[in-house]
């Protein structure tokens, strides 16, 4: 959860001293990766976005129905119904259905709206083209929030980082948005999971990432730092194999992709500008 307030010329987590905005902890192992043994009562939402969903299934069940918060956005409507179809007709009542289904309705069929509408899931259309039905879907899970008075701690969308680089690149534009538009409570934190890696926006600030155990040993083990609308004028980090120490991340210079752990349990980062972190989470594919 994020340590809220201004810490004013201290000494960062990393060593360096400069001005920080905040400090910022983030530890997914509670409500991602122990789902079927949950200590933390974190609160969470999961939005499913039009992509195939690869995860195991067993993970994605117990994931959907722990979370406070279920919706499918639009084409992903399909891709949730697909999903179920796969599984046992026993197990699938055991599924709670989506708190609300939304979207622009251009990549879903009538048929699946109908047939979510008469089990009793919520539909909103959101026929605005200025933003992407992702961003759109965040806009109507924070009214959502406010009406049922839920303050989230993380928002997850499950969607897929390969296919059209526009869609990608889309997906990183509404984790900006949610920054720059305060489209959410700034106390919850927003995630995309794509196969077995999670992503999120690092702000300018103190960051210290509790990394798995499993995501460390990991023979194939990879993290990321990539600067995001603008170049980070000076980042420094520990408990990395790579590690940065004040210089720049900007594109045609230096951008830490394919960087990796030292082993340690912590990875600790101060950064200047706004920053796109990601890391392999295994195990979460279905084999």
């Amino acid at each position: 959860m994020a340590i809220n307030g201004s810490i004013n010329n201290m000494h960062n987590c990393c060593g360096q001293s400069f001005n920080v905005i905040k400090c910022w902890q983030w530890n997914i192992k509670q409500f991602i990766m122990f789902q079927s043994n949950r200590t933390v009562e974190d609160k969470y939402a999961v939005l499913i976005l039009n992509r195939p969903i690869t995860q195991n299934p067993e993970f994605i069940k117990s994931f959907w129905n722990n979370a406070s918060v279920r919706i499918t956005v639009d084409g992903g409507t399909v891709r949730w119904d697909t999903f179920l179809n796969q599984l046992p007709e026993d197990v699938q009542n055991t599924i709670k259905l989506p708190d609300f289904v939304t979207g622009d309705f251009d990549s879903i069929t009538e048929d699946i709206l109908n047939k979510y509408r008469k089990k009793g899931a919520k539909t909103i259309r959101t026929p605005d083209q200025n933003h992407t039905d992702f961003t759109k879907g965040l806009i109507e899970l924070n009214k959502y929030c406010q009406e049922v008075n839920i303050q989230l701690d993380h928002i997850v969308a499950i969607c897929q980082n390969s296919g059209r680089i526009d869609q990608i690149l889309g997906n990183i534009q509404t984790l900006h948005l949610v920054k720059e538009k305060n489209l959410l409570n700034p106390n919850t934190k927003v995630y995309i999971l794509s196969d077995d890696s999670i992503s999120w926006l690092l702000s300018p600030g103190d960051h210290v990432i509790n990394i798995p155990e499993e995501t460390r040993q990991h023979r194939k083990a990879w993290c990321s730092l990539v600067p995001v609308g603008t170049p980070c004028e000076r980042i420094t980090t520990s408990g990395l194999k790579w590690n940065l120490d004040n210089q720049e991340l900007k594109f045609g210079e230096i951008v830490s992709t394919s960087n990796t752990f030292d082993g340690s349990e912590l990875v600790k980062i101060k950064c200047s500008h706004l920053i796109l972190w990601s890391m392999i989470i295994p195990n979460l594919i279905s084999q």
